[in-house]
């Protein structure tokens, strides 16, 4: 893995920064206009267009380099190696919320938890309406055991629209925290839509045998839950 990284992969890497130094550079230097405002100056394209091509590029370069990083995350895993690459994509697009959500549980792993919680929270900054990178957060505040502001965290996610995390993680989180928390008649009212959720999943006839079989089972053991104590056995 070492080997990978060390030498071919980070000679690709100088490019990268080579490229996102030339791009910042660019837009530093000439985007004195709003973006999005379209200003010319005479038959010349405005700084604020030559700044969006230099954007676009950074951005093409992110996502390549987020495919072939990614490929390696599948193979090594949770490798400390990583770490550098997935911050290269962050610098070269902010908005790249799957990079900050990997790079965030890499640094933690790592055992650099307050710098994973600050990159976090950088993704956030940069991606405010991020569900993904909220519960991501939430993830870090629960493995520290500092339930309040994972709760928050977690309630802040269920309040916006994943792209990685699904609905039904995002609903036991909740009630994880909740009953944590001695919140028990919040954690109910989660279980009650989950099953309501879960029964419109079973009417829209998308499911295969597997799954249909796989949502009753959920739809039965979320109802146990909801059932005094004893008589969901």
């Amino acid at each position: 893995m070492k080997a990978i990284l060390s030498r071919e992969g980070w000679r690709k890497a100088g490019l990268v920064v080579a490229m996102l130094c030339l791009a910042m550079a660019f837009q530093v230097g000439l985007d004195h206009t709003p973006a999005g405002s379209g200003e010319r100056a005479g038959n010349f394209p405005s700084a604020a267009s030559l700044a969006r091509f230099m954007g676009g590029i950074r951005q093409y370069f992110a996502y390549t380099f987020f495919i072939k990083t990614d490929k390696l995350y599948h193979v090594y895993g949770s490798d400390a190696e990583l770490i550098p690459y997935y911050r290269i994509i962050t610098y070269l697009d902010p908005h790249y919320e799957d990079a900050y959500y990997i790079l965030s549980g890499l640094i933690y792993d790592a055992g650099r938890r307050e710098e994973a919680m600050e990159v976090n929270l950088a993704g956030i900054r940069a991606n405010p309406e991020s569900a993904d990178l909220y519960f991501s957060l939430a993830d870090l505040y629960l493995r520290e055991k500092r339930y309040p502001e994972a709760l928050q965290a977690f309630e802040k996610a269920f309040s916006q629209r994943p792209k990685i995390i699904g609905l039904l993680t995002l609903s036991r989180g909740l009630i994880v925290l909740y009953r944590k928390l001695g919140r028990e008649e919040e954690a109910r009212r989660v279980y009650s839509e989950m099953i309501i959720r879960e029964r419109i999943e079973l009417l829209t006839g998308d499911l295969d045998k597997e799954g249909y079989l796989e949502t009753i089972r959920r739809v039965n053991a979320d109802c146990g839950e909801l059932l005094p104590e004893g008589l969901g056995n």
